[in-house]
């Protein structure tokens, strides 16, 4: 059995498991999409775990960290992905310590 990673559609909120696509070839020709609004599934890691749908802050902090190059990848000793924000104000506190500083937003983001 391959390995399996979770794609989301931030649009409808649904995450899906698929096979991972790791190698760049790989993911340049294969494009997954949601079964929901047929748009282009975004890569979150094997080691996420949906927020409810109905809990659009946690939806909104997760568009937050995809769009900023962030996943949930399981390291390869098995620690898992590192700190992540789990709140919008969490979010806020590390854009504007990111403005601030200069540091970059995605590194900002994953630094408790």
């Amino acid at each position: 059995m391959p390995h399996r990673s979770a794609y989301v559609c931030l649009d409808c909120r649904v995450s899906v498991k698929r096979a991972a696509n790791h190698c760049a070839e790989d993911r340049a020709s294969r494009e997954y999409r949601c079964p929901r609004c047929r748009r282009a599934l975004v890569l979150a890691g094997d080691a996420f775990e949906a927020p409810p749908r109905r809990d659009r802050d946690a939806w909104r902090v997760l568009s937050v960290l995809l769009h900023a190059g962030l996943d949930f990848r399981q390291a390869c000793c098995g620690c898992g992905p590192g700190y992540r924000p789990r709140s919008l104000r969490e979010v806020r506190e590390r854009l504007e310590y990111a403005r601030r500083t200069g540091v970059p937003v995605a590194r900002a983001l994953a630094t408790p």
